[in-house]
């Protein structure tokens, strides 16, 4: 599977772990996914998979990068929720993918 590096990601993102979170445990720890946070959006990105658990090239899991933080509003998404939100929205809005 090509993974995402912290490197690669294009947002920057708060690498400190809240009180309460255990990055070693995110999804277990965490039901919502913080947009704001490095390791709960790394790890959600090298996550997803295609149809029928198909790997995603970089560049598909840096323009749901892209979606998840110029155009998805909700404040504490759930993890199920967001990953809906994409599927739906895939087809308008990754044509417009800057990068």
């Amino acid at each position: 599977m090509p993974a995402l590096k912290r490197s690669d990601l294009r947002y920057e993102y708060s690498w400190k772990v809240s009180e309460g979170d255990n990055p070693k445990l995110i999804e277990k720890d965490a039901h919502h996914l913080s947009r704001n946070e490095g390791y709960e959006m790394l790890l959600y990105l090298n996550k997803l998979t295609g149809e029928k658990g198909a790997d995603l090239p970089v560049k598909t899991r840096l323009i749901v990068e892209w979606m998840l933080k110029e155009h998805f509003k909700s404040t504490a998404p759930g993890r199920a929720t967001v990953t809906e939100w994409v599927v739906d929205n895939w087809q308008k809005l990754s044509p417009q993918y800057p990068g």
